[in-house]
């Protein structure tokens, strides 16, 4: 279990993040919501190990992730932040490859299986030969989210974590659905608990297990979808009117936003 113990974090006299807590098991996928500036980002970068919490702990499987450095944490986690570097010139499956840094005596057959398979199992095999400065921003999130897995599928970790910041900004109506549903799917297959930091409430709502929702840097509850994804409790959060939606002949809902009772944060 990746766990998160009453983290706190300030910068430049700004509280970012107050007394927070979460735990991520494998299998599972945690979305977190939450305004611009609720300090979702922040989390991810404190669980990721790239920020240290002023007050609070974090364990992956019962040991400190303060304690861990480099290759060992990395072989815990992977990350797929929401502006990651993708090195001009490289091809797709280079990017992807790059998750095998950590394994240098990896047998070179092993690699290009492990590549193909995270290629494969991200539907991005199409992008595998094409320079990645010849990709959108939404195909070059998916080369890192099949890097990320490559990492995770060739690490001998009893658990395995994945993180990610936002990976549908870039991705279009159809293709944010479905790297959610896949999300979950690997989740799921590859006993990964994943945690994906997103701002669509109904991305959250057709396919999360948990959400985490915060606010002001706080936790305003953490638990199973139904009991989160409350019109009260979404629009005490949010700060405006929603409209929910449900379809006469399946079990399916969705929010819509029908007017602000207060301006956005930044």
């Amino acid at each position: 279990m990746l766990e998160a113990r009453r983290l706190s974090l300030s910068k430049r006299g700004r509280r970012l993040l107050d007394d927070v807590s979460l735990t991520l098991s494998p299998g599972e996928l945690l979305i977190v919501l939450g305004p611009n500036g609720a300090g979702k980002s922040t989390l991810l970068k404190l669980l990721s190990g790239l920020w240290r919490a002023d007050a609070g702990d974090i364990l992956l499987s019962g040991h400190p992730l303060a304690a861990m450095r480099g290759a060992e944490l990395a072989g815990w986690r992977a990350v797929v932040e929401q502006h990651s570097v993708t090195p001009a010139g490289w091809r797709g499956e280079e990017l992807v490859a790059a998750g095998a840094y950590l394994y240098p005596a990896s047998p070179p057959s092993l690699v290009r299986n492990t590549v193909a398979n995270a290629l494969r199992l991200t539907e991005a095999e199409e992008l595998a030969s094409l320079r990645l400065t010849e990709l959108s921003g939404g195909q070059r999130q998916r080369l890192q989210l099949a890097r990320a897995l490559c990492q995770l599928l060739l690490s001998p970790r009893p658990e395995r974590y994945l993180l990610l910041d936002e990976p549908t900004a870039a991705q279009d109506f159809a293709m944010a659905d479905t790297l959610m549903a896949r999300t979950k799917e690997l989740a799921r297959r590859l006993n990964i608990g994943a945690l994906a930091v997103v701002h669509d409430l109904n991305l959250a709502l057709r396919h999360g297990d948990r959400v985490l929702l915060l606010n002001d840097g706080r936790s305003a509850g953490c638990g199973v979808v139904d009991d989160m994804m409350r019109l009260d409790r979404l629009e005490t959060v949010y700060g405006i009117r929603l409209a929910e939606l449900s379809h006469p002949e399946q079990s399916l809902r969705a929010f819509v936003p029908l007017s602000a009772t207060h301006s956005p944060k930044a």
